[in-house]
């Protein structure tokens, strides 16, 4: 809906008189200024993350996940509609935009605190990194970055680990955007395995990822007390896109049994049908 009572067509984004309508149009949506970092530092709205148009194919890992409702906002108009069908053309469904400069709203420069987190890790990782003792942790598999950079500002010391040099340098950026310090390393799991652990982990983070003959080493690189979680693709996922093969994909109920020294706190599956299909595991090492 625009102020003018259009309707939406099927795919596009949606045009809003005001950023009120926007955010009532889309309950829960991220605000994205899409403006330049200069012009967001001079002032922008309360709750707003920022990434410029031109900066969404170096910094899509910041993105909101695609199931994530999203607001675009910019000073033009016209920029705030392009990124918008930018988002849409990358598989947002549920994107809006400010068809006004945000100038224009009442509170719409109004804020000078630092950009909101625009991304989020699993929403299962978020939720049970409280239960782990705060220390050291180790993101296995990193790619960009996020899950480590989630856990250094949750306040622990981190590692990542992954064996692509492009994602690691994405990673870096995203840690020193966020101004936290974390321990980037290539390595390339499935060909050289690492040597046994020396100092060990309070906490062990592996969002998909499977590699089965990691699974012993991963039990004896927990510290006492410490916490495995671990969220990845389970059999089924093939039917609606990568991962195919079956040394990626977890059999059903395998992660309850992959770990036989750890205690089991949390398990489940999502349902069939509904993608992506994965499996998740909360397990913790014995005292």
């Amino acid at each position: 809906m625009t102020g003018s009572g259009a309707e939406r067509h099927a795919g596009a984004p949606l045009a809003c008189a005001t950023l009120a309508e926007a955010l009532g149009s889309l309950p829960g949506a991220r605000l994205l200024d899409v403006r330049d970092e200069a012009a967001f530092a001079r002032g922008h709205a309360e709750g707003a993350g920022r990434i410029a148009l031109a900066e969404f194919a170096a910094r899509r890992a910041e993105l909101p996940s695609r199931a994530t409702p999203v607001v675009v906002v910019h000073d033009a108009p016209e920029s705030a509609r392009e990124a918008a069908a930018a988002l849409v053309s990358r598989g947002y469904e549920r994107v809006a935009w400010l068809e006004r400069a945000l100038g224009a709203e009442p509170e719409g420069h109004a804020s000078r605190a630092p950009a909101a987190r625009l991304w989020s890790v699993s929403a299962f990782i978020e939720r049970h990194v409280g239960g782990a003792r705060q220390g050291r942790a180790l993101d296995l598999a990193c790619g960009s970055g996020r899950a480590a950079v989630f856990l250094a500002l949750s306040g622990f010391q981190v590692q990542g680990w992954d064996h692509d040099a492009s994602a690691l340098e994405r990673a870096r950026a995203l840690a020193a955007r966020h101004g936290v310090s974390v321990a980037f390393h290539a390595l390339d799991l499935e060909r050289e395995p690492p040597p046994e652990p020396v100092e060990r982990f309070d906490l062990i983070v592996v969002v998909r990822y499977l590699h089965r003959p990691f699974f012993p080493w991963i039990e004896r690189a927990l510290a006492p007390a410490g916490v495995l979680l671990y969220e990845t693709f389970r059999d089924g996922q093939q039917r609606f896109g990568p991962p195919r093969r079956a040394r990626h994909l977890l059999r059903a109920g395998e992660l309850l049994t992959a770990f036989p020294s750890l205690v089991v706190e949390h398990h489940e599956e999502t349902p069939d049908g509904v993608p992506p299909l994965l499996a998740r595991l909360a397990a913790r090492r014995p005292t």
